[in-house]
């Protein structure tokens, strides 16, 4: 009877990475960036003007990088979104969709997690920031709330903000406690919206049980609305942070939006976005690509990235990491088992009035 003994096991240890090596480094026809050019720059003790602009160049140089990357590939109008789904073939194709599209901007401020650790918490550009100002409450509309509301609670009890909630799949949590005469604690198991946003914070939080779409659609019910109208009905000209979890359709919402304001900025400082791309053929790489590139245009840039893996882990359904995650819970997380999700921090860096942009 053979026994493997430590020695022969480290052995077959050190003959598997050899093996791993020279398929990494021996693939055919693979496009990789080089290695970051400004990556070594200190950033140390410069005036926020030199962090915007240091920033801004990495982000010119990754698009340059980008449009040679999707050049170079055999069909560049056709790029799968994960092209490799074995060890020989990621050795010719070692990248997927996200891959091209990092957060390189820097965030001339604080990088803060609030809300609770995993789904449901966000990531905040420059928290101080909104913390510190006292000269206004900032504005934050956050769509696709769910009954998971750490993220709201939390920036709540730490800046002056009023916040405005917007979700077709849920009801406000104070027309429940009226309708059924129940506690906090009783939602506990029930999809409403701010189960957790203290009392002394309501006054400050605006709740609409709508969806957030391409046209307005006031026959629905519940009804749909621009981001547009929905800041006109609240008679708001600007956006300090703008959250969205809405399940795939944040392309066409935003594509509308763009469209409002075409020629000049948007007037939103920060969005903190979860995107999906649960079906190949209504978002395909070039769509994204140039949904992307649209919103650069608008002076939109990735600063923080963060990957929801629940289909990888689980199993279920797409195992391809195919959202990026600004969050979610509960009947949401139906959807973020059979897609996974990713989600991505952008920051304004052509917004006159975006307060991190500000000394």
């Amino acid at each position: 009877m053979a026994i493997r003994t430590p020695q022969a096991s480290g052995i077959w240890f050190w003959l598997a990475l050899v093996f791993f090596l020279f398929v990494v480094f021996n693939h055919s026809g693979a496009v990789l960036p080089a290695s970051y050019k400004l990556s070594s720059i200190r950033t140390t003790g410069r005036s926020l003007q030199d962090r915007v602009e240091l920033a801004e160049r990495s982000w010119e140089d990754w698009v340059e990088r980008r449009h040679e990357m999707v050049a170079a590939q055999p069909m560049p109008n056709n790029i799968p979104f994960f092209p490799a789904q074995t060890l020989p073939q990621f050795g010719k194709t070692p990248w997927t969709v996200w891959d091209y599209f990092p957060a390189v901007w820097s965030c001339p401020w604080d990088i803060q997690r609030v809300g609770r650790l995993g789904d449901g918490g966000k990531w905040i550009c420059g928290m101080s920031r909104y913390e510190e100002r006292v000269d206004k409450p900032s504005v934050i509309y956050s769509f696709g709330v769910n009954a998971e509301s750490t993220f709201e609670q939390e920036i709540m009890s730490r800046t002056n903000a009023e916040l405005y909630a917007f979700d077709f799949s849920v009801d406000d949590v104070r027309s429940v406690l009226v309708l059924h005469r129940c506690t906090f604690a009783d939602l506990v198991f029930v999809s409403q919206f701010g189960p957790q946003l203290a009392p002394e914070h309501r006054n400050r939080s605006h709740f609409m049980k709508v969806g957030l779409g391409s046209e307005d659609q006031m026959s629905r019910t519940p009804p749909f609305y621009t981001l547009k109208t929905l800041m006109d009905v609240n008679g708001h000209d600007y956006i300090d942070m703008l959250k969205i979890d809405v399940e795939g359709s944040e392309y066409v919402a935003l594509d509308t939006f763009m469209d409002d304001f075409q020629g000049g900025p948007l007037p939103i400082g920060q969005i903190m976005i979860e995107l999906h791309l649960n079906d190949d053929k209504a978002v395909s790489f070039k769509r994204f690509y140039d949904w992307w590139e649209r919103l650069e245009g608008f002076g939109m840039r990735a600063t923080w990235l963060e990957v929801n893996l629940l289909a990888v882990t689980l199993g279920t359904g797409h195992t391809d990491p195919r959202c990026v995650e600004v969050r979610r819970l509960s009947s949401s997380l139906h959807l973020h088992v059979l897609t996974g999700a990713l989600q991505y921090v952008w920051v304004n860096a052509k917004d006159p009035k975006n307060i991190l942009l500000e000394e």
